[in-house]
């Protein structure tokens, strides 16, 4: 799929957490912490990529790791590395681990200790120089955490619905693998009808398309299958009660209407400039706003 120069919201951030990525590939940062409890945001990705324009290969902890064979592992690649902590949120609840990370981020020198028979023709302590990324799904909450955090640079990379669909619009406006663009448009405007109180995540946008062109093949209707989808995804945790995404952009539409009555291109710069969003995203704001108001009258 490919995207139209019209940066996303969601694709600014990306960009943002992008050069926070090449501050710890620069050595200007030697941690960072990136959180969001949303998939297919791009956390993973963005690291990756940016990574590997510096030429750099990390060093990849994606699985159950113990406090003995992290301290090994600190101590292999203690130099000019740079360690990748994936998707690894357990291991941020274990006192052993917290406390080797501790060291391992803070001081000067940065000195990791680890006194145990089990440590074989590993050291008992070792001055660490290399730099850490973390990609977490949440923030622990727990004390000894936080003394990990504060050794961090931190980024949330997260979005609200609106803006993953616009990044699903985004990514399928030249259409996806035999899915016309047309057709992309279709399925993602059934998602946004019917996510409800879903939390929408980008990772559903490739199975939704195959999904319609598999119905398409078979002749049978494409929105069960995608609605059985929906409805297994996690609900959004919202702590006070909100305006939904439409609701917010209808404001906004009428604000940049008052102020700019009789010009469209400077409503679309008050309705871009204030949320965030795209010229396209403006266009069918706009509409809908039109059309309620005629409906209303």
């Amino acid at each position: 799929m490919e995207s139209s120069q019209i940066k996303t919201s969601l694709e600014k951030k990306q960009e943002l957490l992008s050069h926070h990525v090449r501050l710890v590939a620069k050595k200007m940062s030697h941690s960072l912490l990136i959180y969001g409890a949303q998939g297919g945001m791009g956390k993973s990705r963005t690291v990756l990529q940016v990574l590997d324009e510096y030429g750099v290969d990390p060093v990849l902890i994606n699985s159950h790791i113990t406090p003995l064979a992290l301290y090994g592992v600190l101590w292999q690649h203690r130099e000019d590395s740079i360690l990748f902590f994936d998707d690894v949120d357990s291991m941020f609840s274990s006192m052993p681990h917290l406390g080797l990370l501790r060291s391992a981020l803070w001081g000067s020198p940065r000195i990791v200790t680890y006194n145990s028979s089990q440590l074989s023709n590993l050291p008992s302590s070792f001055e660490f120089t290399s730099r850490v990324i973390f990609a977490v799904n949440v923030i622990p909450k727990n004390d000894a955490f936080k003394a990990v955090l504060s050794r961090c640079d931190q980024f949330e990379l997260s979005a609200t619905n609106g803006e993953v669909i616009e990044m699903m619009r985004n990514l399928s406006s030249e259409g996806f693998h035999g899915v016309t663009p047309d057709e992309c448009v279709e399925v993602i405007d059934y998602i946004e009808s019917n996510a409800e109180d879903r939390q929408l995540s980008l990772r559903l946008l490739g199975p939704s398309l195959r999904k319609l062109k598999y119905a398409h093949e078979e002749g049978i209707d494409w929105r069960p299958l995608i609605k059985s989808q929906l409805s297994s995804l996690g609900r959004k945790q919202v702590a006070t009660k909100r305006l939904d995404n439409k609701s917010a952009d209808a404001k906004v539409m009428k604000q940049a209407i008052e102020k700019h009555p009789e010009s469209p291109a400077d409503q679309q710069t008050f309705f871009c400039n204030t949320t965030g969003k795209s010229r396209a995203s403006f266009f069918r704001a706009r509409q809908r706003y039109l059309k309620m108001q005629e409906e209303s009258e």
